[in-house]
């Protein structure tokens, strides 16, 4: 059964990608950050980070943030809620790139 994204403020979906994934942010002037996503030395993603707001960021944005972290809806809930670990998350990138 297909789950849908679950509503999360941006600043919780900002926290648990930079707590748990670590990506490499380089400094920069635009209005949003990205995060680069390494495996093995290799970069394997890119990933735009939220803004440190209250508000809830829209599903739709959150279908793209995930699509950039290669996870499926019920994995970002699962990573933002916090049952997903940083190493889990890298194991399932191993196995999609």
């Amino acid at each position: 059964m297909k789950h849908d994204i679950k509503p999360f403020p941006e600043k919780q979906i900002r926290r648990q990608i930079i707590k748990k994934i670590k990506p490499k942010i380089p400094k920069s002037r635009s209005k949003h950050a990205k995060g680069y996503i390494y495996l093995n030395g290799i970069e394997v993603s890119k990933v735009k980070i939220p803004n440190d707001h209250d508000r809830m960021m829209k599903r739709s944005k959150s279908g793209y943030t995930a699509e950039d972290l290669k996870l499926n809806p019920d994995e970002f809930n699962d990573l933002i809620e916090c049952p997903l670990k940083g190493t889990e998350y890298y194991k399932i990138l191993s196995e999609r790139v």
